[in-house]
């Protein structure tokens, strides 16, 4: 990244020095760099070979290759590899990119020119996608009576336009060749930027028709295989800049999408703000709701901790009179036996049951006090089962769409939220609170159902019924004028729910112990 700022830095600096050289410019028909290729739209295509016919859905991944020369200094090549699912007629676009093990995952929203990237599975940056940039596939173009919308799969590849609201691209066939054992026809296109003084050419491959793919024969639809990229950057005064080379390998095209991808799904715990156009719901929305009267056994793991813990939940509650029970049965840190903890919040008291000894502890109140979560993540369950259970927020949750869970033995949907500073930071040595919060904490929920084929009762919906997860990540920044996602630290818990049970037994709060 650092290399990357300074190589623009040097460009800037060139191109400024050329700019205020007045011996030479550029023509003002300037139409391209003869070297690379020049524009002439008034060219006819090859009348006799139709041109490549592109589907509204695709998936492929893309291997790129690319080494830059800049004046007459040859950089070292990058190598990148991406994975596409282009839809558009959801106007979305996901990618996933791998740059030397360090992976980002672009999730484009163009009806509202936002695209989320998850960097390393962790941070969420949020930023705008560009509009009306011709030699951007990625970019946005604006559709009458739709807005803002992804191009055509034609102009996304950089392969061809014929929209007369912009620069037509015809390209030009240039017979047929073998490239990596499969038989294709050559295309070369050619854009040009006369603002900037871009010139870029481009030979796509595209497999022969019905030359067997792991796909099917190639059919009505183009299947790309290669594109072979050759640009360059001039100064206004004529100095080529920057010449830059591509090779772009294509493997396992697929027109259409197959279903949900697990690897370009928005990364576990991470909430993206998008400020507007994102529809934020309640857990009830999607169909989500905790029943009044539960049991069920917890399993949780921390970032801090290597081997999973459990404790059991009993929970009681009437909405009618406000009324709430609630039991926890674990063994504390540094100790062998189970205890039962019963919280009768109408009464405001806490029973704390040894039944292997038969003691029983009353005290006033049901608060707990402030922990370090990753250390005692019962506690801070029980502390904050409000947010999760009685009274989570309120048109706050984002949907992120139907995730493999535990193991991949069942699908998931999965809903997430931010909660501001929290939770608060405990001095783990003397375990007081230290007055201050993490800057925010990710909540995210993946439920299921017991039976996902049934029906529901005759006008009701079809309601998720089996908690699954409740995973929790904490953000705390190190240096707050670093920008994210470099200056991040996180630490999260893992909460997974078995054996839910809607029965409970009455002496499931018994207290008599603790009133002998």
């Amino acid at each position: 990244m650092k290399q990357y700022g300074l190589f623009c830095l040097l460009i800037l600096f060139i191109l400024g020095f050329n700019a205020q050289d007045p011996t030479t410019t550029l023509s003002p028909d300037w139409n391209g760099d003869p070297s690379v290729c020049t524009h002439d739209p008034s060219t006819p295509s090859t009348n006799d070979k139709p041109l490549p016919k592109f589907p509204n859905k695709a998936e492929f991944a893309l291997e790129s290759v690319e080494v830059r020369h800049l004046l007459n200094i040859t950089l070292r090549s990058e190598s990148t590899i991406y994975q596409y699912i282009y839809n558009y007629d959801a106007n979305s676009l996901i990618v996933s990119k791998n740059q030397n093990g360090f992976i980002s995952v672009e999730h484009s929203y163009y009806n509202i020119l936002k695209k989320s990237t998850y960097y390393g599975g962790e941070v969420c940056l949020v930023t705008d996608i560009s509009t009306n940039k011709d030699m951007d596939g990625a970019s946005a173009i604006q559709l009458q009576d739709i807005g803002w919308h992804i191009r055509p799969l034609n102009e996304f590849l950089q392969f061809s336009s014929n929209d007369p609201q912009r620069p037509i691209i015809r390209p030009k066939f240039l017979g047929q060749d073998v490239i990596r054992g499969i038989p294709v026809d050559k295309w070369q296109t050619c854009y040009v930027d006369k603002v900037n003084y871009r010139t870029v050419r481009r030979i796509w491959h595209f497999a022969q028709q019905n030359y067997s793919t792991a796909t099917g024969p190639v059919g009505e639809y183009a299947v790309p295989i290669q594109a072979l990229v050759i640009g360059s950057f001039h100064a206004p005064n004529g100095t080529r800049i920057i010449e830059f080379d591509q090779v772009f390998n294509v493997h396992g095209y697929r027109h259409g999408i197959m279903g949900e991808n697990d690897a370009l799904s928005p990364p576990k715990g991470v909430f993206c703000n998008r400020d507007q156009g994102q529809n934020l719901i309640s857990l009830k929305d999607a169909g989500i709701s905790w029943p009044d009267h539960f049991s069920v056994r917890v399993q949780f793991l921390t970032s801090r901790t290597a081997q999973w813990g459990s404790f059991h939940l009993y929970y009681d509650q009437s909405r009618a009179d406000n009324s709430r029970r609630l039991r926890y049965d674990y063994i504390p840190f540094g100790t062998e036996d189970f205890i039962s903890v019963i919280h009768e919040y109408n009464d405001n008291l806490t029973y704390v049951i040894d039944r292997r000894i038969g003691t029983c502890r009353i005290s006033r109140g049901v608060d707990i006090p402030d922990v370090v979560p990753f250390y005692d993540p019962v506690r801070f369950f029980i502390k904050n089962e409000a947010k999760f259970i009685f009274n989570p927020p309120q048109k706050a949750w984002e949907y992120n769409g139907v995730r493999s869970c535990r193991d991949n033995t069942i699908n998931c949907t999965i809903l997430t939220t931010p909660i501001n500073n929290f939770p608060a930071m405990v001095e783990l040595d003397i375990g007081f609170p230290t007055d201050e919060t993490w800057a925010y904490t990710n909540v995210e929920y993946g439920w299921s159902m017991r039976a996902p084929y049934s029906r529901p009762p005759p006008g009701a919906p079809k309601l998720f019924d089996y908690p699954v997860s409740l995973y929790l990540r904490m953000y705390q920044y190190r240096n707050p004028s670093i920008a994210p996602p470099f200056n991040v630290l996180t630490e999260d818990i893992e909460y997974e729910f078995y054996e839910m049970s809607h029965d409970l037994k009455s002496s499931d709060f018994d207290t008599t112990l603790g009133l002998r």
